[in-house]
């Protein structure tokens, strides 16, 4: 079988641990608004040094126990059709001060578990009680 690629779409948010929206940490605000969205998925990754054009944090480090301070860089990526990425940027545009918000293209591999998935998922909109998956399942067990 030949490998197959779909295009997406990607937000990348670099910001730091340490940046809050309202009482909770920038990057858990950001997840929060795209799940509410209804975006495709999300990952928080936490990095060990970064820098900046404007240093951050200098001074005011927050000290803990088990990660020592408490301002290390986070970028937050989001991944779906670019349409529905950009329902966030409002969001971003006012609440990401303390952010560098990086939009782009990219291909992806489409796997089996994405074909199947996909199989089931058309059956459930089109109003069939089960995934196709399920019902090839049952059969094989009778």
């Amino acid at each position: 079988m030949a490998l197959e690629f779909n295009k997406t779409s990607y937000l990348k948010i670099y910001t730091g641990e340490d940046i809050l929206f309202e009482d909770i940490p920038l990057y858990k605000a950001i997840l929060r608004e795209a799940r509410s969205l209804g975006l495709a998925g999300g990952t928080v990754i936490k990095g060990i040094e970064g820098y900046a054009t404007k240093v951050r944090g200098v001074g005011r480090a927050v000290s803990t126990f088990i990660s020592g301070n408490a301002n290390f860089p986070v970028i937050v990526e989001l991944v779906d059709k670019k349409e529905n990425l950009e329902k966030i940027l409002p969001f971003l545009e006012k609440n990401a001060t303390h952010a560098l918000v990086v939009m782009g293209e990219a291909d992806y591999l489409v796997t089996d578990f994405m074909r199947k998935s996909a199989e089931g998922y058309k059956d459930i909109k089109n109003g069939s009680p089960e995934p196709s998956y399920l019902r090839k399942q049952k059969k094989q067990q009778q």
